[in-house]
């Protein structure tokens, strides 16, 4: 009896034992699933982490190019006027869309000029330095230097860094550089653009010319048929 009751026992044992097993088994197989899962929504919620910060950054990027193509543009250049193509000009202007406010240029050194524009070119730095309270879009602003073959030199760069600073209807605009080289006028042709000035001037002349022509006709309308010059009339 007693053997039969320990055999019995014992597979009282081994049947907890592999029920405990099982068990674990389940259980394991529980945490599997659940790890997957887990795993799946980290993933998702990456992907998902992902695709917003991309639609932020390209809204981001979509705002940044209304507001630069809205911005003002300032520019600063040494150039020939178009009348003449001699006289040497600082020219500033604004090719943006929208207006530019408090508008400041400075230059690393004294601008070049011929002594009878000392004064002139003085005064436009100093204005140029202390600021333009509005420049519209389109405007261009001209002061004379002088005569180009005055001005430049023979050998060497003639470098002049102009620094630009202005507010835009955003606020401050991104301070930029331009730098100006008078060398790489040097030995160029000097030959001015037409103009409207020009050609009303010529339509002047030839009017100025035709205005006297029938008085110059009058001797040949009066003249006879034969070439003759026409006799006196006899004194009454």
């Amino acid at each position: 009896m007693q053997a039969q009751t320990w055999d019995a026992q014992t597979w009282i044992a081994v049947a907890s034992a592999a029920a405990a097993v099982a068990s674990a088994a389940a259980a394991v197989g529980s945490a599997l699933v659940a790890w997957k899962a887990l795993s799946y929504n980290r993933q998702s919620a990456s992907q998902a982490d992902r695709a917003a910060r991309a639609a932020e950054e390209q809204t981001n990027l979509q705002q940044q190019i209304r507001i630069e193509a809205a911005q003002p543009y300032v520019w600063v250049d040494i150039r020939p006027d178009e009348a003449s193509g001699v006289l040497l000009t600082l020219v500033v202007g604004n090719s943006g869309p929208t207006l530019a406010r408090d508008v400041h240029v400075t230059v690393d050194q004294p601008l070049p000029f011929v002594d009878e524009l000392r004064e002139r070119v003085e005064a436009a730095q100093a204005r140029l330095a202390n600021g333009i309270s509005a420049l519209p879009p389109g405007r261009v602003l001209r002061w004379p230097l002088g005569q180009g073959y005055n001005l430049i030199t023979d050998a060497g760069p003639q470098r002049y860094t102009f620094t630009v600073k202005a507010n835009g209807p955003f606020g401050g605009l991104p301070t930029s550089t331009h730098v100006v080289d008078l060398a790489d006028y040097r030995g160029h042709m000097e030959r001015p653009a037409g103009s409207l000035r020009e050609l009303t001037k010529a339509v002047e002349g030839v009017s100025g010319s035709l205005s006297d022509l029938p008085f110059r006709l009058a001797p040949l309308l009066d003249s006879g048929a034969d070439g003759t010059a026409p006799s006196a009339s006899p004194a009454p």
